[in-house]
């Protein structure tokens, strides 16, 4: 056997020695093992400290005709003891965070922040600052600014008992702006302005519940004005348009729009909300102006207290029974329509062939349309408005609507 063999022999017999106490040097310095050791003992201490009876009277104290067990009364201590040390150094100023200005920080969960008073910081869970502002018995009040995990403020304003109210700023999780104006209990109400992520205008005007209702103006992505109207629960009053003159929809919508006439008739296209009016003269009118007697809404779902239909059925339910159901040869503005619709997705039975002369790109002369082109129509009344929906004879679902009748101050 060569001098190598035995130094190899040695080398083996070394380590074999060596893996059983790297082993338990391995266990006894990992934190689990030495985490779950002290918890073992704890147990055990306490265990042996209530579960001993005493004895006999030297196990006692004695308080005139009182007697307390040793034990427990050492366990009380203990006890007492250990939950007065985690008091301390979680609650009290002795160990109390400050931040450079100043200000007293509090876990979200702390017990002392339901009695701090004024302007402190709360931290969420995981450690991140999640507010910064006033409090009061436990409530986030006044003004404060509430933050993400990431460091972006979610909201900045005034507060009442945790909850926005007042004037204050939204933003998206990005930290850009979503919503400045009034507040109550967290919902948009009041006046406001709404924002894109990128920063540009969407609406500005009357909320109500978190949904656009009362005046309000309307801006596409450049920022320019394209309606100036009336709003409810998030949608336009179509039917405030009705009876008014051309010009006065004019003054109204300031968004591209598309324009078919016949002699008699006009439709225009009002192609950033989604609408369209008919306008025809007005025999009786002084001012022989084009007057709008009916708004088509390019929308396959009806809103009604805050919520979307889109079925014949189910508007049965909110108006009762039609006024008027059955066939009907299309007319040009349903026609315009129909071929607006099937633009974006099939519909009915395609679009309605249409002879059209452009004397400008935006402005069509119609020589004829298809007149035998057949729709189904479901119509509803609901004081002087009525609510007709177009769709195929057999079809529950809608495709579109229109709505006839009312003077200038409808709604």
């Amino acid at each position: 056997m060569g001098g190598g063999d035995l130094l190899s022999i040695l080398i083996q017999t070394i380590k074999s020695k060596m893996t059983g106490l790297v082993t338990k040097f391995k266990l006894y310095t990992n934190w689990n093992f030495v985490k779950n050791k002290i918890i073992v003992k704890l147990r055990d201490f306490f265990a042996n400290l209530l579960g001993v009876k005493p004895r006999d009277k030297y196990d006692y104290f004695t308080v005139g005709r009182w007697m307390f067990s040793k034990r427990l009364l050492y366990a009380l201590v203990i006890i007492v003891g250990v939950v007065s040390i985690w008091y301390i150094s979680t609650e009290t100023s002795l160990f109390k965070r400050f931040s450079e200005e100043g200000v007293p920080t509090y876990k979200y969960n702390s017990f002392r922040l339901r009695t701090a008073k004024g302007h402190v910081k709360i931290t969420g869970k995981g450690g991140y600052l999640a507010y910064d502002g006033a409090v009061e018995n436990g409530y986030v009040q006044g003004i404060g600014t509430l933050y993400n995990r990431e460091g972006n403020i979610v909201y900045i304003g005034n507060f009442d008992q945790n909850k926005y109210e007042g004037t204050g700023t939204y933003n998206y999780d990005s930290g850009n702006i979503k919503y400045y104006g009034n507040f109550h209990e967290n919902l948009y109400d009041g006046d406001g302005t709404l924002y894109r992520e990128d920063g540009t205008r969407v609406y500005t005007g009357g909320f109500a519940r978190g949904l656009k209702n009362g005046s309000g103006v309307l801006f596409d992505t450049g920022e320019n004005e394209i309606f100036r109207g009336t709003f409810a629960n998030d949608e336009i009053v179509y039917s405030e348009l009705l009876g008014k003159s051309v010009s006065e929809i004019n003054d109204c919508y300031k968004g591209h729009r598309d324009l078919y006439t016949t002699t008699t008739e006009s439709v225009g296209v009002m192609n950033s909300i989604g609408a369209l009016y008919h306008a025809s003269l007005d025999e009786e009118a002084l001012d022989d102006e084009e007057k709008v007697d009916a708004v088509y809404v390019l929308a396959d779902k009806f809103s009604h207290s805050g919520s979307q239909v889109n079925t014949i059925s189910s508007l049965t339910e909110i108006f009762g029974d039609p006024v008027y159901k059955g066939n009907s040869n299309v007319i040009l503005p349903e026609a315009v329509a129909i071929n607006l619709v099937n633009e974006k997705k099939s519909a009915l039975h395609g679009s309605v062939n249409m002879d059209l002369d452009y004397s400008f790109s935006d402005v069509a002369e119609v020589k004829s349309y298809d007149r035998n082109y057949v729709v189904y129509i479901t119509s509803f009344q609901r004081g002087d408005i009525i609510y007709s929906f177009v769709s195929g004879a057999d079809d529950d679902i809608f495709s579109f609507y229109y709505i006839e009748g009312g003077e200038d101050d409808s709604t």
